[in-house]
């Protein structure tokens, strides 16, 4: 095994790999909206958004899924500036919170769009981003939030296995990273799979990690998550119609070593211990596993829009229980 991790080539760190000042300042540049956001999910708490002439309880959709464009940009966000926010982590769980109930939102609308419209050329919506989809199961674990990280996985397998995902950052953009950890999770719980397309299984890397990331030794795994690190620094950049990159400038993840706290934290609860990895992708705040964050309660704001889904779809819940998912 050990000579198997020892055989993963190392890219060295990419030259142009974006520095973190660089990252900060497209940040500063880039607009939220948030107010805009927020409003839009008040529109739905309150039912001003209400179109009883048509067949859909509102004017968007079933759910009005605003919430998850808002925190899977900020949850972004609070990784990337992690470095001079001390506060990083309760501004990390804030926005998962909000994620997780949007990302809800999303799935269930797109499991009532097949019943809805069940001729859809296209077979139904899909409208389901597996590349963000991960990238929050990854902060979830960062968080310690076990409990969240199973949903999530399971939530996301059941939109893959469904055929909820965008078709081109499926099929074309090819999210190596991400699909990485999708199969990592569905190794870690054993009862869930996907058939993926082929580039998710090309990369040797990370083949080496998924056959052995439960090894005891946390030494044997240095070489290979090495090269992971200088692969991260490699897959960033600015997208265009000719190159994806899995940590691409639009999420602000370059110097976020998602997949690899991601490794580290089901290690932790497989109860083995982690390797120190000197890498420049590594650097403080990442150089370890965060401690356990508190789950926050939801707000207000938060709370009225599962009153309001609950209340005009009886079974949200149950088509959202784990067990409906593996189904």
């Amino acid at each position: 095994m050990a000579q198997q991790m020892n055989q993963c080539e190392r890219m060295g760190v990419n030259p142009r790999w974006p520095s973190y000042k660089s990252v900060l300042g497209r940040i500063a540049k880039a607009l939220t909206h948030e107010d805009f956001h927020r409003n839009a999910i008040r529109e739905y708490v309150t039912r001003e958004d209400a179109a009883p002439s048509q067949q859909l309880p509102n004017k968007r959709n079933i759910t009005d899924y605003t919430t998850e464009r808002l925190a899977r940009v900020q949850a972004c966000r609070a990784l990337a500036t992690a470095p001079d926010n001390p506060s990083w982590r309760p501004d990390l769980a804030y926005w998962i919170r909000y994620y997780q109930v949007g990302i809800k939102q999303a799935f269930f609308w797109h499991y009532r769009y097949g019943i809805l419209f069940p001729q859809h050329p296209d077979g139904g919506l899909r409208m389901f981003s597996i590349q963000t989809a991960a990238n929050m199961m990854a902060a979830m674990a960062m968080l310690g939030w076990k409990d969240a990280v199973i949903h999530q996985g399971y939530l996301t397998h059941a939109a893959l296995n469904r055929g909820h995902q965008l078709v081109i950052e499926y099929e074309e953009e090819h999210r190596r990273a991400q699909a990485f950890m999708l199969r990592v999770f569905a190794d870690w719980v054993g009862d869930v799979s996907h058939q993926w397309p082929g580039y998710a299984y090309d990369e040797p890397i990370y083949e080496a990690l998924l056959a052995h990331w439960r090894t005891p030794n946390p030494d044997d795994l240095v070489p290979c998550l090495l090269a992971a690190c200088d692969r991260h620094t490699w897959q960033t950049g600015k997208e265009s119609q000719k190159s994806s990159y899995d940590f691409n400038q639009d999420r602000h993840l370059e110097r976020v070593p998602v997949e690899i706290l991601f490794i580290f934290r089901l290690r932790e609860w497989e109860g083995l211990a982690n390797p120190r990895l000197d890498h420049p992708l590594m650097a403080a705040p990442f150089d370890q596993l965060p401690p356990e964050q508190a789950v926050p309660e939801l707000d207000e704001l938060m709370q009225g829009v599962l009153k309001r889904a609950r209340e005009d779809w009886p079974q949200y819940d149950e088509v959202l229980s784990i067990a409906a998912l593996k189904g």
